[in-house]
């Protein structure tokens, strides 16, 4: 059983960028009535990864634990997902091609909290924790389907998460 932990920009880092409001170049704009946050977060890509998009996923909340079956990666893009209504929400990702015995990360993300993946990050795909969500998900589109992969995981895996703080 893998148990997840509170996600952190450091924790997070050797699988990509975790951006939150507060955490960048702060600037109070109109009027002083709103803070605006600049971070340094990058979206790379490469030179086949060409067409901008935007979609949305509508997420069932999953049951405690989840069991995982297959992973993806986007190899010529990063990918970004922004919390639209999610309270808490799964990331699970992998340092390598998940193989036997590799063990993934689990991260308890929240409404605040905007994930992006380096281009070739093997992850799980998005999982709502508490209530049905929505995510906006951006990355650059490769022609011809060449933008994800997926694979088999060499065997069921289960994550579990910690109840959220009252």
């Amino acid at each position: 059983m893998i148990h997840a932990q509170e996600i952190s920009p450091a924790a997070f880092a050797p699988f990509g960028r975790l951006a939150r409001s507060g955490a960048g170049e702060l600037k109070r704009i109109r009027d002083n009535r709103v803070l605006l946050t600049r971070t340094d977060t990058e979206f790379p890509r490469d030179e086949l990864a060409r067409d901008f998009a935007l979609d949305f996923y509508e997420v069932p909340a999953e049951a405690h634990p989840l069991r995982m079956t297959v992973a993806e990666r986007h190899p010529h893009s990063c990918q970004i997902f922004v919390p639209v209504t999610a309270r808490r929400y799964l990331v699970v990702v992998w340092p390598a091609k998940p193989a036997p015995g590799a063990t993934p990360e689990a991260f308890v993300a929240g409404a605040r909290d905007v994930i992006v993946y380096n281009p070739g990050v093997w992850h799980h795909g998005i999982v709502a924790l508490d209530n049905e969500a929505t995510f906006a998900s951006a990355m650059w589109r490769a022609p011809e389907g060449r933008d994800t992969e997926f694979c088999e995981l060499p065997e069921p895996l289960s994550v579990s998460w910690p109840e959220p703080r009252r």
